[in-house]
């Protein structure tokens, strides 16, 4: 999945660029890095990247070793913790959109859930239902729960479960957007709420399962 973030003016590409390897998933959990030899693929100064660095370690993507830094291998315990921050806010935020969302939210949300039945690859569809979800806590107008969420999945990124991108779970998760959808365009508070914890819920599950299965 990409994924994007607001960079104040004056900030270096090297945040961008670490940041990025981590998110995509080619830093996985576990690995290592320097910052001289960051500073060498990158091709920039070290200056630059001790900054990013320390700044990535503020928002927990890595955490500072004896010789280095390290993508933070979290334990399964860990994941379910915050997977149940993250249901517990995203309930949140679709009952909050279900009794705020205009008009053009409800457009957005309906178009979203168009373009992800016709998307044709798996990238698209996976941009996509992440697009859903912030389309949704911008619907919900509470731009302290949005922050938070985006805190919770940064963290959740670097242990990404593959089995998310499995065809038969993108058709769950376009229907159980669609019934999200529902709740929020009917203006059914409890229902947005009920169908999004059941939603985030199976991804939690589905993300443990894996964890497990591999040992973490």
């Amino acid at each position: 999945m990409a994924h994007s973030v607001t960079v104040p003016a004056g900030d270096t590409t090297a945040y961008l660029q670490i940041r990025g390897r981590i998110l995509d998933g080619e830093l996985i959990a576990g690995s290592t890095v320097t910052a001289s030899g960051l500073a060498c693929e990158l091709q920039v100064s070290r200056s630059p990247v001790r900054e990013a660095l320390s700044r990535l370690e503020l928002e927990g993507l890595v955490e500072r070793t004896a010789t280095g830094y390290r993508v933070p291998l979290r334990s399964a315990e860990e994941i379910l913790e915050i997977c149940d921050a993250r249901i517990a806010l995203d309930a949140a935020s679709a009952q909050a959109a279900a009794q705020h969302a205009s008009e053009l939210d409800l457009a957005r949300l309906e178009h979203l859930l168009e373009q992800a039945a016709g998307a044709e690859d798996i990238a698209s569809r996976l941009r996509l239902d992440h697009e859903f979800h912030l389309a949704l806590r911008a619907a919900g107008r509470n731009k302290t729960i949005s922050r938070l969420l985006d805190g919770l999945e940064t963290q959740l990124a670097a242990h990404d479960s593959r089995s998310t991108s499995a065809p038969d779970n993108l058709e769950r998760i376009l229907d159980e957007h669609r019934e999200i959808f529902d709740a929020v365009r009917d203006r059914d508070a409890e229902k947005a709420r009920a169908a999004m914890t059941a939603h985030q819920r199976r991804a939690r599950d589905l993300r443990i399962a894996t964890l497990v299965r591999h040992g973490s």
